[in-house]
């Protein structure tokens, strides 16, 4: 009798988890024909600083459609040392996003957002006889707000701005006689606008994957 009320438990507990085995699947099935469950993942460029001749590169991952993580990298270095000219600079910023309203709802990266961001450069400056340096990094913490609008099906535009504050070490000096010369050092902290975006984002890939638009 014990034994037959074992075996009994047993059939029952193997009945319990194969369906529950078979609802696990059919929400992985699911998930997998909506897509809707998994991150989209956009990559993007700030044009105002590609117009600057300061190439930018940036990757942004959608969480639980509310949030994301953007990261973003700048790099340029050119110098025309017998003129005396030097554009360098080399960064990168990540910035965390909490997506608003409805457009964030029905597609990914899409809308108002807000997000609160650190960021790291250093730079080198100088023009018309007189340079500006970082002679190390540069930090900026702060806020950021934009919105993003679709402008084609896997191509969006995104406006916004970074407000904050910027702090780091900075040596102004003068070419002359193919030498440097230092003419002040500081500590130079800034508060106030540290960022404008129109940035172009592309969501990669073909038919349903990492589609923008949910629930299509």
């Amino acid at each position: 009798m014990v034994t037959s009320h074992i075996t009994r438990r047993f059939i029952t507990l193997l009945a319990l988890c194969a369906g529950s085995i078979n609802i696990m699947q059919a929400q992985s099935e699911q998930c997998y024909d909506c897509n809707d469950c998994l991150p989209r993942i956009a990559l993007k460029t700030n044009l105002l600083h590609d117009a600057l001749a300061t190439p930018d590169f940036g990757a942004e991952i959608s969480l639980a459609r509310k949030f994301s993580i953007n990261i973003e990298g700048v790099y340029a270095w050119w110098s025309r040392k017998e003129a005396n000219r030097y554009w360098r600079i080399r960064g990168a910023w990540l910035e965390f996003r909490l997506w608003l309203g409805e457009a964030a709802a029905r597609r990914a990266l899409t809308g108002h957002h807000l997000g609160i961001y650190g960021s790291g450069h250093d730079y080198d400056f100088e023009f018309g006889g007189r340079g500006w340096q970082s002679p190390h990094t540069t930090y900026g913490l702060g806020l950021s707000y934009g919105y993003s609008f679709p402008i084609a099906r896997r191509l969006n535009l995104d406006l916004g701005l970074r407000v904050g504050y910027s702090g780091g070490h900075l040596i102004k000096y003068r070419p002359e006689c193919d030498m440097y010369v230092c003419s002040s050092r500081s500590f130079n902290r800034y508060f106030g606008l540290t960022g404008l975006e129109v940035t172009l984002v592309w969501f990669p890939g073909r038919g349903r994957a990492n589609r923008p638009d949910f629930s299509l």
